[in-house]
This record gives C-alpha cells, sequence and structure tokens, in this order.
C-alpha cells in the first residue's frame, strides 16, 4: 500500500475515534429534514446527499479495512501515535478567576467532584488489566478505588508516586547538567521542548548543580485517567492495552533557578549557592502500559485552569 493511502488510513481513525461515526451520520441523514430560508429540502437534493455520504462511508470502511491488514502484517503501529492530553484536572474547591462569582465558585466544586468520579474509573480499569504499577489486585472492586488521592504507603498507586518522584528528581537533574540525552528519555512532547529551552538559557561558562532539598508534602496524584490505546488485533506480550495519564503534584525544597550552586569550569571553585527554595508543580507523567518504559513527563499544569471538558455556562 502506498504511503498516501497509509495517510488516509490514520486520518479514518481519527475521525471514527473522535465523536459520531460516519455511519452514524448517514443513518440519521436519511432522518433529518433540513430547512434553508424558510423552505424544505426536496426529496431530491437529500437523496444526493444521502448518496454522497454513502459513498464516504464506504471509503472509510475500505480504508479500515486496508489499515486493519496493515496492523497485522506489522507494517504501521497505530498505537505509538502521539496521544492528546486527556481531560486532567487540577482539583480546587474555589474558582481562581479574577472577580469569581458564587457560579464560578459553584463550577469549579462541580469539577472537582468530577474529577474525583473519573479517577475512580481509572483506578477500576487499571486494576481490571491488571495495569497498577507495582501491585497486585485480587478484585477492581475495593475501596482503594477512591484512594488516587493518597498518601499512604498502602495505597494502590504509591510505587507509581515514588516512581514519578525519582524521574522528577532526575529529570531536574539532567536540566541542571545539561544533559539532553537524559531529557529525551524522561519527558515528552511540550514539556521536553520547556526543558530544551530551560538548557539553552544557562550559561555555558560554568558548571550548575540541582540540589534536592526534601517534600514540604509528600507528593500526590491529583488526576489520573486510563483509557485503551492499543490497537493490535491481539493482545500485547506485555502489559495492557491501557495508556495512563496522571498529574502529580510536587511541593518540594529544591536548589533550582535561583538555588543553583555554581562552579566554575576552569578552576573548579564554588560562586555562590544560594538557600533552598519551596517549589510546587502538578506535571503530568505519561506511560503506554504494553511498552517495558519508564513513566515520562509530557505537560505541566496550573491551578485555577478549567479542565478542558468545562462545565456550559448558563
Amino acid at each position: 500500500m502506498s504511503l498516501r493511502a497509509s495517510r488516509k488510513c490514520l486520518d479514518v481513525v481519527g475521525r471514527t475515534a473522535g465523536g459520531s461515526s460516519a455511519l452514524s451520520r448517514t443513518w440519521s441523514s436519511g432522518l433529518v429534514i433540513q430547512h434553508r430560508s424558510g423552505k424544505a429540502s426536496t426529496a431530491q437534493q437529500a437523496a444526493q446527499n444521502s448518496t454522497s455520504e454513502g459513498k464516504t462511508t464506504e471509503d472509510d470502511l475500505r480504508n479500515l479495512d486496508a489499515l486493519q491488514r496493515l496492523v497485522e502484517r506489522n507494517e504501521v503501529d497505530i498505537s505509538s501515535a502521539p496521544l492528546e492530553l486527556l481531560d486532567l484536572h487540577v482539583p480546587s474547591w474555589r474558582s481562581h478567576k479574577e472577580g469569581a462569582t458564587v457560579l464560578d465558585h459553584f463550577r469549579a466544586i462541580v469539577q472537582t467532584q468530577r474529577n474525583w468520579i473519573f479517577n475512580a474509573r481509572a483506578l477500576y480499569r487499571m486494576a481490571k488489566f491488571r495495569s497498577i504499577p507495582g501491585v497486585k489486585v485480587n478484585s477492581p472492586w475495593s475501596w482503594q478505588l477512591f484512594s488516587a488521592q493518597s498518601t499512604k504507603s498502602t495505597a494502590w498507586l504509591a510505587p507509581f508516586r515514588q516512581a514519578a518522584l525519582e524521574v522528577y528528581k532526575q529529570v531536574n537533574e539532567a536540566v541542571a547538567a545539561r544533559d539532553e540525552k537524559a531529557i529525551k528519555l524522561m519527558s515528552i512532547g511540550e514539556q521536553q521542548a520547556a526543558y530544551g529551552r530551560l538548557i539553552r538559557q544557562q550559561d555555558p561558562r560554568y558548571i550548575n548543580v540541582w540540589k534536592f532539598g526534601g517534600e514540604r508534602i509528600p507528593c500526590k496524584v491529583v488526576s489520573i485517567r486510563a483509557l485503551e490505546a492499543y490497537y493490535g488485533v491481539q493482545a500485547p506480550r506485555i502489559g495492557s492495552r491501557l495508556a495512563v495519564q496522571a498529574v502529580v503534584r510536587f511541593d518540594t525544597l529544591q536548589a533550582y533557578e535561583k538555588s543553583v550552586e555554581t562552579y566554575s569550569k576552569k578552576t573548579g571553585v564554588r560562586l555562590g549557592e544560594t538557600e533552598p527554595k519551596a517549589v510546587v508543580e502538578y506535571l503530568v507523567f505519561q506511560k503506554r502500559m504494553w511498552f517495558d518504559s519508564p513513566w515520562v513527563i509530557r505537560n505541566r499544569l496550573y491551578e485555577g485552569l478549567e479542565s478542558r471538558f468545562t462545565i456550559p455556562q448558563s
């Protein structure tokens, strides 16, 4: 199959993955009478529209069938395509808008409750697919479904929180050391670009050292989502079909930016050191559970930003 045809197949996957399918649009088109300028469309126009949509549906079905054959022959891996940022949310019991109204605060509360429910749903999926890192789950039905934000050592996500903290420390050390190779292993997308900008902003005449001063508050997962993103016919050889994204809140003391201990490359003499600074960050971690690879950082979120799926305005 040509490269052009393969691209058409991937475009079809994108269309069918989001929103209503072409088939449903075709079936509904015969039941809807369109009105323009106050007059009903003629039966002939409706038939022509239905025929054109029918051709589009047939083309989509042929492309999907061709894509399926490509996947079966391992000629294309659509499961490795970039993932969009899911509807993750930094919870808050009040609105951070300037001049927020009572209704704004109410929306913030509803979004926070919705996030709590979606966290439980994500943990259920992960437990069902046995995809909770470092934890053996006997049954997905457990009170642990509501422990996504827990910092206890017995919580299902405790091993993940520890792994996220290690990645967090390593990526900050890599930025200070201008180790772009390590950055590419531990981050992707927007956040990888942001770390690259931090590296380029450093003065190359000096060697910087990042120091971790400990956690003021244990890191915790504030929002987590899981979806099936492995499209192979056969189940993956390791792990599961899930892709997981999680927002982790870090509240740490660290020697970064103004608190970097700087040495001269030529003499090795220490040029300056400042006191550790309190830093609070919300970072999005991602992992495709069918790969034996570490968690990577893909985005940074901020408190006060609304979820991608907000409550409709009145």
